[in-house]
């Protein structure tokens, strides 16, 4: 049988199938599936698109990309319950810009709008100093809801991105420079200084938002971000959210999020699941005995919410493989991840190419079914 480009094979958990289709309504549904079960829901921009006013300045506030996608992704996906997809438009934030931030990212000082500790009492070190005061705002993400129907902003989120590890670099008055790093929690106590700080300074936010005529007056969905550590492999997690009726400046309670994110493999993933690391071994050691002259990679990322699997990501790296090379290997995926299904999780593996997605194998906890195919 010959199996062309576009083919989508689905397996069963009980049956291995492939077929073949060249028409084009079912390449669109096709990829229409792929797209929905990837993206799950997802908002539409709000056009013409606008860009975010204090755009850029993200990437000099947090410090690594792998954060910068998290929160920017993240903050979208927590939104749903509150403004969800199907009513409303997403718009970059149009009302907190970059001097708003930039004040608010100062030490504090009884003048100013600075929201970062201050310096109480100067050592005359000012290594010691930013040491013993570590700043842990490092950046305010807006965006905006618009009503699909009435074309008006009818909600805002802002996700609050506070530092676990403070990097320094700071200068004396003789204009040598120091740098270092502190972790901000240092205490053996059973608070996270981090979130702490974040629900403190939250408020001071929506009040300073709230008086300032220009911003609408609609509700607000507020969460903090804790970035991870700028040479980690992995982001940081959301801590809590809140949000805050039309007209209200108020937070009356916080609620924990528990998203945590694993690599694989990983020495936290084995301390935390054994047994999704022994399937996930067995099935990356299978794709490197079967498939050895590929010299394939196989990298994973696991989501934890609530202490129990939610979603896998699995990366297989396969140089310059070729078209009949990624049709047995997908349909080898396919095979062997049948034998370990996670009834409840969504898993999705994409073969890689030099960078480039080359296939696809997804299985769908809904559904009950595997879909592989080459793209």
């Amino acid at each position: 049988m010959v199996i062309r480009k576009n083919a989508l094979f689905l397996l069963s958990p009980l049956l291995l199938l492939a077929g073949c289709s060249g028409d084009d309504d079912v390449e669109k549904d096709e990829k229409m599936y792929i797209s929905s079960f990837q993206k799950k829901e997802i908002y539409e921009i709000q056009q013409p698109a606008k860009t975010n006013i204090s755009r850029g300045l993200i990437v000099s506030n947090m410090n690594n990309t792998l954060n910068i996608n998290e929160i920017e992704k993240g903050l979208m996906s927590l939104s749903v319950e509150h403004f969800p997809p199907t009513s409303f438009y997403m718009e970059e934030g149009q009302y907190v810009d970059k001097k708003l931030i930039n004040q608010w990212l100062e030490r504090k000082t009884e003048e100013g709008l600075g929201l970062n500790p201050a310096i109480e009492t100067s050592t005359g070190n000012v290594l010691d100093d930013e040491k013993e005061n570590p700043l842990i705002l490092s950046h305010v993400l807006e965006q905006n809801y618009i009503n699909k129907k009435s074309g008006n902003i009818e909600g805002m989120a802002l996700a609050i991105s506070l530092n676990e590890y403070y990097d320094i670099r700071v200068s004396d008055d003789d204009g040598l420079i120091y740098t270092d790093q502190v972790k901000v929690d240092s205490n053996d106590d059973d608070v996270n200084d981090v979130e702490k700080y974040g629900k403190d300074i939250a408020e001071d936010i929506v009040n300073q938002l709230r008086n300032n005529t220009t911003i609408p007056n609609v509700p607000i969905y507020l969460t903090l971000y804790q970035e991870s550590n700028k040479n980690d492999i992995i982001p940081g997690v959301f801590l809590a959210e809140t949000y805050i009726e039309e007209g209200k400046v108020r937070i009356d309670k916080w609620v924990d999020i528990d998203k945590k994110d694993y690599t694989f493999p990983s020495d936290a993933l084995y301390s935390l699941d054994q047994d999704t690391y022994g399937k996930l071994l067995t099935f990356k050691e299978d794709i490197q005995k079967n498939f050895n002259h590929l010299n394939p990679k196989i990298l994973g990322k696991l989501r934890y919410e609530n202490g129990k699997l939610a979603d896998i990501k699995i990366e297989v790296q396969a140089p310059l493989i070729n078209d009949t090379e990624l049709i047995g290997l997908l349909q080898f995926i396919g095979t062997k991840l049948n034998g370990i299904l996670f009834d409840y999780v969504p898993v999705t593996i994409r073969v890689i190419d030099q960078k480039q997605d080359v296939g696809i194998v997804l299985w769908d906890p809904k559904e009950k079914q595997i879909f592989a195919k080459p793209i």
